[in-house]
């Protein structure tokens, strides 16, 4: 009978990969974080989105800041009524801007001088700028492409990273700014977009995911999600008559003891067909006031 060969109990386990953080780049030298302003075709398959505006937060150890920059870029086409009322630039605004070429030298210079080791966005900057290079910029001296295919490689998104870390889908930056205990408001302005991000980033390094307030938002993207999943109507009905109208208020004053987001959804749909007055999902700082006074 052959021996049974014994089992190795010693055996080492493996050692878990540890997660990526952006505090360890900064222990190892200078990164930045830089975030873009660009204008959409507003057109299904149209041409690429276009760079007008760039802001740039240069940090050191502990996340120390060392250098900032922003700028716009000259634009002498017409904004669309949407891009004008996001971020407040302007035709005139652009068409005092300096140059594409003064932009992306004047940053490939900064990045050098502080031997910037990574470059971190939070979403599609990095695409929107090589497109826009590709696209728009085909007559820029081969001086300022070299600059930009240099600093394509050194960029990094870090959406999806960090929204794994909070175990929800991709977040955006008001929401998390609310999740850190900071001012959930977003300018939509390159450079402060950019400080705003360093400023997330350093709070989740340091103090870790705010478990609480992450379950509060996770609660909040579920019932906004089903919410609008469930409602259809956004206008009044006309012709509606009086018997249907008080079928409506009798279903709606039913609903009001129903606490799910299908009710609250057929709720708000009933009203607007019968009054005019539409409803939406409360915005994420409400919610969280709620969640305080119930303690979710």
């Amino acid at each position: 009978m052959s021996k049974m060969k014994k089992r190795n109990t010693n055996r080492r386990s493996k050692p878990k990969k540890k997660s990526f953080c952006v505090a360890d780049w900064i222990r190892e030298g200078r990164v930045a974080f830089l975030d873009s302003e660009f204008v959409t075709s507003q057109q299904k398959g149209g041409p690429p989105s276009k760079l007008v505006s760039v802001g740039l937060v240069i940090c050191q150890k502990n996340f120390e800041e060392v250098e900032r920059f922003h700028s716009y870029i000259f634009n002498d086409e017409s904004l669309h009524d949407k891009f004008r009322e996001l971020t407040n630039i302007t035709e005139e605004m652009l068409l005092r801007a300096p140059s594409y070429e003064q932009v992306m030298r004047e940053i490939a210079k900064k990045l050098r001088e502080w031997n910037v080791k990574k470059i971190f966005v939070w979403g599609p900057d990095q695409m929107v700028i090589a497109q826009d290079l590709k696209y728009y910029r085909t007559d820029v001296s081969k001086h300022t492409r070299k600059a930009v295919n240099v600093m394509l490689p050194l960029m990094m998104d870090i959406e999806e990273i960090y929204s794994k870390k909070l175990k929800m889908r991709s977040i955006g930056i008001a929401n998390l700014k609310l999740l850190c205990g900071l001012k959930p408001s977003v300018s939509h302005d390159a450079l402060e977009d950019a400080v705003d991000l360093k400023n997330i980033i350093a709070y989740m390094d340091i103090h870790g995911c705010p478990k609480r307030a992450a379950n509060v938002l996770r609660q909040y993207m579920k019932e906004k999600e089903i919410y609008y999943r469930y409602r259809r109507f956004h206008e009044k009905w006309e012709g509606i008559s009086d018997e249907v109208l008080i079928k409506c208020n009798a279903l709606m004053q039913e609903l009001e003891n129903v606490e799910n987001m299908e009710a609250r959804a057929l709720k708000d749909d009933l009203h607007v067909i019968a009054t005019g007055e539409d409803a939406a999902f409360e915005e994420l700082e409400v919610f969280f006031e709620k969640a305080n006074r119930k303690k979710i």
